[in-house]
Order: C-alpha cells, then sequence, then structure tokens
C-alpha cells in the first residue's frame, strides 16, 4: 500500500510542473516539425528577442524553470488500511487543489509560459502581454523583410486573441466581440481559416458559415473573399478547446509559415530562372523544327 501512495505522489508532483490550454487565454499557437523542445525554445528565443525590441520597458525574461514546485500536502498517518486509503483520497484532492492553484498563479505573473495542446506538433504559448498579434506582426514583417531565418523547427506562427471551449456558442460569443474591433465599422473583405485536431463534434462547415453570416451582420459591405482576403479569421480547435484570431495578409505571409517566408526570394529566383530556361529551351526547339 505504502508503494502505491508514492507511485501516486509522484505522478501528480510531476505533473504539476505542466500546464493545459483553457479557455481565456491569450498566446501564441506554434506548429513544428516533429521536434517539439527544441520548437520551444525556439519561440521563447524569437518572442523574447522581438518583446525586448518591442517593449523595452518590460525588462528581460528568463527561460520558465522546469523544477517542479515543493508540495505542501501531508505525508499521511499511520493506522489500518482503511485509514490509508482515506488519507490517500485526501491527499489526491488536495494536490489537485494545490496544483491548479499555483498553476493559475504561475501563469497570470509570467510572459511567455508553453502550455500542453494535448496534440502532437501543436505548441501553445500562454502570455500576460495584452496583444499578441501586435509582437507576432512585428516577427513575421521583420522575417519577410529581412529573409532571416531565425528558426528551424518552428513553422506556422500565429497569435491567438482568444480561446473559449470548442461548441457553437462559446465559439460565436467570443468571435462576436473580436469581430466588433476588425469588421463593425470599416467594411473589409474576409476569408474564415478552420482546422480542427482531434475534435468529431464540432461541424467545420456550420461554423465557417456561421462566422461569415455574423462578420456580413456587423456589417453589410464586409464581403466574402478566399483568394485575397484582407483579413483572415483564425479557428484552430484541438479537442475541446477552440483558438481564435485575425490576421491581416495572411496568403502574403505565406500563412505565417516562417520557413517560407525566408525561402520566398530564393524560389522566386529560382522560379524566374526555370521561366526564362524553359521559354529558351522551347524557342530553340521551333527553331530547330523549321528547317525541317
Amino acid at each position: 500500500m505504502g508503494d502505491a501512495r508514492k507511485k501516486k505522489k509522484f505522478y501528480f508532483r510531476k505533473r504539476r510542473n505542466k500546464y493545459f490550454l483553457e479557455p481565456g487565454f491569450r498566446g501564441f499557437f506554434c506548429t513544428c516539425n516533429f521536434r517539439e523542445k527544441d520548437c520551444v525554445k525556439e519561440v521563447y528565443n524569437l518572442l523574447n528577442e522581438y518583446a525586448g525590441k518591442l517593449y523595452p520597458e518590460l525588462g528581460a525574461e528568463e527561460l520558465p524553470a522546469s523544477a517542479a514546485p515543493t508540495s505542501n500536502a501531508p505525508e499521511g498517518t499511520s493506522g489500518s488500511d482503511s485509514d490509508e486509503e482515506t488519507d490517500i483520497g485526501d491527499l489526491l484532492k488536495r494536490e489537485v487543489e494545490s496544483m491548479k492553484k499555483d498553476s493559475q498563479k504561475s501563469l497570470k505573473h509570467k510572459r511567455f509560459q508553453v502550455v500542453e495542446t494535448g496534440a502532437s506538433n501543436c505548441i501553445f504559448v500562454k502570455t500576460n502581454l495584452p496583444s499578441p498579434e501586435e509582437l507576432t506582426t512585428a516577427i513575421i514583417k521583420d522575417l519577410f523583410s529581412t529573409r532571416t531565418q531565425k528558426t528551424r523547427h518552428v513553422l506556422r506562427l500565429l497569435p491567438i486573441m482568444a480561446t473559449c471551449k470548442a461548441n457553437l456558442l462559446d465559439i460565436m460569443e467570443c468571435a462576436g466581440s473580436l469581430f466588433d474591433k476588425y469588421f463593425l465599422k470599416e467594411p473589409s473583405t474576409f476569408a474564415v481559416i478552420f482546422n480542427k485536431r482531434f475534435n468529431n463534434s464540432v461541424s467545420r462547415e456550420l461554423i465557417i458559415k456561421e462566422l461569415a453570416d455574423l462578420i456580413v451582420l456587423k456589417n453589410g459591405d464586409n464581403k466574402a473573399d478566399l483568394k485575397n482576403p484582407g483579413l483572415c479569421i483564425i479557428v484552430e480547435i484541438i479537442k475541446g478547446i477552440c483558438l481564435l484570431s485575425i490576421v491581416d495578409n495572411y496568403f502574403t505571409y505565406k500563412k505565417y509559415n516562417l520557413n517560407e517566408l525566408c525561402k520566398e526570394e530564393s524560389n522566386d529566383t529560382e522560379a524566374t530562372q526555370a521561366k526564362k530556361f524553359k521559354s529558351n529551351g522551347n524557342s530553340k526547339s521551333e527553331d530547330r523544327s523549321e528547317p525541317q
């Protein structure tokens, strides 16, 4: 009985060091190429670098410590087996309550903190900054203009303005407040970008239709444009949580794929050279065919 009790204590102490994606968060959503630990390091460095430039008054912030907090739960009391079982039940309840309190307190004061999403190759970094989209835009524009590749394992980097439970009612309520800022006063073209992982209860077609109808309801001059939208509504659903954001120049900035942003110039050059080569080759073949 004592061994089982120690194993349970170790399990909860180990999990206390992790934070989990919840409604009400703001932050950054990243995808990676199977190197999640390396991706986390890269995104921390990237966010801290540009946060230091954009908000110099905030100062530097170190990477989050990985040490687990010390448990304040009692070690239990000696007695019969029934007493030990009761102690284990109380211990687990206290561990869970303490874990939630420590998690909320720690997350509140950290500028950046990675949280568990429950999906592989999907990283969410919670922030207490008021505008994650401002920081993301600064990063994207700089990489786009300089073509400097600063990450190897981070693929897409999206700002997340709000998170909610992944059901139609909560999504529409959460999106409504965001749409007031972007679609109420000035008309714009728009598109809805929808992805979901490990969720079969949410209808893609229904969510897209309802969000599009809501945008038009905000302002009758808002128009859908799937090829060249002014603004894109990002809907990322992971299990029971929905991530929402509104970004501009989504396709111009290669769907916010950091690697593609840096490769664009060389790809354009190669495409131009290939086109010229093909054109020259066709003209030569036509010249050869004329004498025949």
